[in-house]
């Protein structure tokens, strides 16, 4: 079925469009592509190789490619480059000398040469620019609307620590914001004070624009943006204007035992004689406060007199400052790291944080919330159950965050499609963030540490938007009509809900997802992992997305984005194009033409490193006329499971059993292959048993946390031995990898002994050569790391790994010993590299009492099991992430809401825990 562009008109028009003067022409074949918005000027232009644009020729470009008029004019505001070699400058337009609130333009070079430019542009006609009001008359019309009780201006002590000044009002053009995404014929302005109005009773903060001439209301942006409600948006601070850290304080790194990410390292300063929650190691500093449950922002401190802060876990909640101070430090690498920003403004401004912030104080029903407030960070305690914990997880910090970086990018209004868009990417940031950090969160749910609500996961589901209310179809299920007027009783005509549009697009470009959408698109996205969905993403936010961007310019800016990235005709290019087609945005990838050409069949399909359960294939990769997006790989003729590279590790096989597999590719426009050659294999006989090691007491000292490969495990076990072979990672011969293991003391600090042991040939024992791959004799470092090597010797498949320690000494493979913990992992021994990681193995022998039927399933899952009494299940996805749980019944489980795929089902019972797989039609 086609699809058809919501709402807004974008129009492609052909660069050698017909022109009856010689410099038109000229002009037009400059053009490869153009885009119009919605009041028909262009949006989106990029240059053919005929184009002699350089980046230098701002004025020149505007006056020729938009028709800029002689009583307007562009002021560049901001020149910044990024690691693609492309130089973006953004420029704001003015009309008379006042400033045209949310139009800017943006010029994209690289070596000198304009690559494309795109933005906001007004045809602004007999716009009148004397004031028949005064400033003081606008601000006190802005006050009486407002109608708090109290505002920051009356507390200067509050103020100053939010560098925030009593308005004076700036007089700006403010563009049509009632018919943002519907055709225009004319481009209508008013002349208006802006004032940025700080409530504190009842809280609120934005930029509140009162027409010059008429006193009347015209817009409110809202600033503070709540994690479930209302946003944030202009912050005022300045990194010039933050004082220095003091040269005498002592900058350490600090075990905290925080309240949903177990204990992590945070970096702390030793002030006086205590440890505070101040970092002085990233930009202009991080830095923890206590709100005391008031209504306000003091200098008051989180304190440590040993610097080990594992007290905090109280009935105050106090746990959760740790959270936040370790999300902030967290977020600030993520965006250092993975796209070279520094902190939220780019410049490294100091990110400050508010723990037991009382919401109810400041005029709201409860403490249920969390926001940015333009300046700083601010967490509630939450209401427990039936409603949050407090706010300060690891995904919340990043989404409120995020909000600030939305402000120094898009600065996206907080309204209607922009402002459901602006949502949208606070929670991308805080996937993201979670993903990088925390990988074994859950990390398409929104705030599941926090949720507390019966019947609720989490506050927002990314891959499935639907099971919170959300659509995950533009014009969808649970779409808010955005034709109305916002208000905070609308939530700005919906942007908490529209959202789920932009967070199900991220999900699909990510992962990956087939089916067929509300309004009756099918679809079939391959997925191209959440690093690169997240480049383009930032690209599309930071670069090209402007104030009063929709859905639809989205989709051309976000296409572009990954043009720039990836290249015309990419892989990453079709599935950012289809992403948006399969949430309702646009039209499908054609590559230009109606694709017919299937991919060339996949070649020398070979299996090895077969096991009793397991079995590795690869085979070298097809060609296609546009690009191969994916794999398919049959077991038979049952699909097994679809990749995006070149090998599948198959899981979940039958000892001494002969099974037959091949291999087909596809593309975007949905050609799929001829059969790869079929490769035959048999399993092994029977499993290994491996010796048993303990620890008889972890009362005083066990394993915190693991990291190895893709391993990031936060241990809660108690016991002296913890069978965590469901837990796996790749790894390839001849790679090194570091293995970091953090200790957990209950109260006093213990030396610990470490060993690590590898199972390399697999043969159920630890005992041959090299199989002892690291070990560390007794101390109390934490954490502590290693480097360990997969030699090229060892035996492809799935095996056995084991992480020891050992009060005061190092154990040994098959010990039990007095005090400490052993945890077993599982590893896949690849070939060469780390690959995409598709199963988790069976975790206990016990697992032939219980059999699923009918594998693959479609709705409903029935459970074979001699005994359900107390048995409780988690279904797990391919990426490791927890979908569903409950309690065994008599009942099949319900399954109907999965996505197609492969998934696994771990059973709790008593004394045994067995992982199963099973397949989603």
């Amino acid at each position: 079925m086609k699809s058809t562009l919501p709402r807004i008109v974008t129009t492609t028009v052909a660069a050698f469009a017909f022109s009856l003067s010689a410099l038109a022409q000229e002009t037009d074949k400059r053009i490869s592509q153009k885009s119009l918005s919605e009041n028909g000027e262009p949006s989106l232009i990029t240059f053919s190789d005929k184009s002699t644009y350089k980046g230098s020729d701002s004025e020149k470009v505007f006056k020729e490619q938009l028709a800029l008029k002689d009583n307007q004019s562009f002021s560049k505001i901001k020149s910044e480059s990024d690691r693609e070699g492309f130089t973006h400058e953004k420029f704001q337009l003015y009309e008379q000398g006042i400033k045209v609130e949310f139009a800017n333009y943006t010029l994209h070079s690289k070596n000198g040469k304009l690559q494309s430019m795109n933005g906001e542009f007004y045809k602004i006609v007999n716009a009148k620019v004397k004031p028949a009001l005064s400033a003081q008359e606008a601000f006190n019309r802005a006050v009486a609307l407002t109608g708090a009780k109290r505002y920051l201006w009356d507390s200067p002590q509050d103020a100053a620590a939010m560098n925030y000044e009593k308005p004076k009002g700036e007089l700006v053009f403010l563009p049509d914001m009632e018919n943002q995404g519907k055709e225009r014929t004319s481009d209508k302005v008013r002349l208006a004070y802006k004032f940025d109005i700080y409530a504190t009773n009842p809280l609120s903060r934005g930029d509140l624009y009162i027409d010059a001439v008429t006193g009347q209301a015209l817009f409110y942006n809202a600033t503070i943006k709540h994690l479930g409600e209302n946003v944030h948006g202009k912050s005022k601070s300045s990194a010039a204007k933050e004082n220095s850290l003091n040269s005498k304080m002592a900058i350490v790194a600090a075990n905290a035992a925080t309240r949903y990410s177990g204990t992590q390292t945070i970096e702390t300063t030793l002030s006086g004689s205590s440890y505070i929650l101040l970092d002085g190691t990233r930009g202009n500093g991080i830095q923890t406060y206590n709100s005391a449950r008031t209504a306000t922002y003091p200098t008051t401190n989180f304190t440590d007199a040993d610097n080990n802060w594992i007290e905090y876990n109280n009935t105050n909640k106090d746990n959760g400052a740790l959270d936040a101070h370790w999300g902030a430090e967290m977020t600030y690498d993520y965006w250092s790291a993975v796209h070279g920003r520094n902190s939220y403004d780019g410049n490294g401004a100091k990110i400050k944080s508010y723990v037991h912030y009382n919401l109810v104080a400041a005029g709201y029903p409860n403490n249920n919330n969390a926001f940015w407030n333009g300046s700083v960070m601010t967490y509630g305690d939450g209401t427990g159950t039936g409603g949050f914990d407090i706010l300060t997880a690891m995904d919340v910090a990043g989404h409120e965050i995020g909000h600030a970086v939305c402000t120094y990018t898009a600065n996206l209004a907080y309204q209607k499609e922009s402002g459901a868009m602006n949502e949208g990417f606070s929670d991308i940031w805080g996937a993201c963030i979670e993903y990088r950090a925390a990988p074994t969160k859950s990390t398409w749910l929104v705030g599941e540490d926090i949720e507390r609500r019966s019947g609720h996961l989490a506050l927002r589901s990314m891959s499935d938007p639907n099971s919170e209310g959300q659509p995950d179809t533009y014009g969808g299920t649970y779409w808010v009509n955005v034709n109305c007027t916002p208000t905070n009783n609308n939530d700005q005509c919906g942007v908490h809900t529209n959202s789920g549009v932009l967070n199900h697009w991220f999900y699909i470009l990510s992962v990956g997802k087939s089916g067929t959408n509300d309004i009756g698109n099918a679809y079939n996205v391959t997925g191209i992992t959440i690093d690169k969905a997240a480049k383009i993403a930032y690209r599309l936010e930071s670069n090209y997305l402007s104030a009063n961007s929709t859905y639809a310019t989205a989709r051309t800016y976000g296409i572009q984005s990954a043009i720039d990235l990836y290249g015309a005709g990419s892989a990453e290019v079709i599935a950012t194009t289809n992403a948006f087609y399969a949430v309702g945005v646009g039209a499908a990838y054609s590559g230009g033409s109606g694709d017919t050409t299937p991919p060339s069949a996949p070649s020398s399909l070979a299996a090895s490193g077969t096991t009793g359960i397991t079995t590795n294939l690869a085979w070298t990769a097809s060609t296609d006329n546009v690009a191969v997006t994916g794999y398919d790989v049959y077991q038979g003729s049952t699909l097994k499971g679809t990749v995006t590279t070149t090998s599948y590790t198959v899981t979940g096989l039958t000892a001494s059993t002969a099974y037959t597999f091949s291999v087909k590719a596809k593309d975007a426009a949905g050609n799929v292959s001829a059969a790869s050659n079929t490769v035959n294999v048999t399993t092994l006989a029977g499993s290994v048993t491996y010796c048993a090691s303990k620890g008889n007491s972890a009362s005083d000292e066990r394993i915190g946390k693991v990291v190895f490969g893709t391993i990031n495990n936060t241990s809660t076990g108690t016991t002296g031995y913890e069978n965590l072979t469901a837990i796996s990672t790749n790894v390839g011969r001849g790679t090194a990898y570091t293995i970091t293991i953090t200790p957990s003391w209950t109260s006093s600090v213990y030396s610990e002994g470490y060993a690590v042991f590898i199972d390399y040939n697999q043969d159920g024992d630890f005992s041959d050569s090299g199989e002892t791959v690291w070990t560390k004799s007794a101390s109390t470092t934490t954490p502590v790391s290693g480097s360990v090597t997969i030699p090229a010797s060892a035996t492809l498949g799935t095996t056995r790994l084991r992480v020891s320690m050992k009060y005061n000494g190092i154990p040994t493979a098959c010990e039990s010993f007095s005090y400490g913990q052993v945890e077993d992992y599982s590893v896949n021994i690849t070939a060469s590299g780390v690959v995409e990681v598709n199963e988790i193995a069976v975790t206990d022998k016990l697992s032939s009492e219980i059999t699923l039927y009918p594998n693959p399933v479609e709705n409903e899952l029935n459970i074979s099991i001699s005994d359900k009494t107390g048995s409780d299940f988690t279904i797990i996805n391919a990426l490791g992430q927890r979908v569903s749980s409950g309690h065994l019944s008599e009942s099949p489980i319900d399954v109907s809401k999965l996505n197609t795929g492969i998934y696994f089902i771990e059973f709790n019972g008593a004394q045994k825990r067995v992982t199963k797989k099973f397949i989603k039609k």
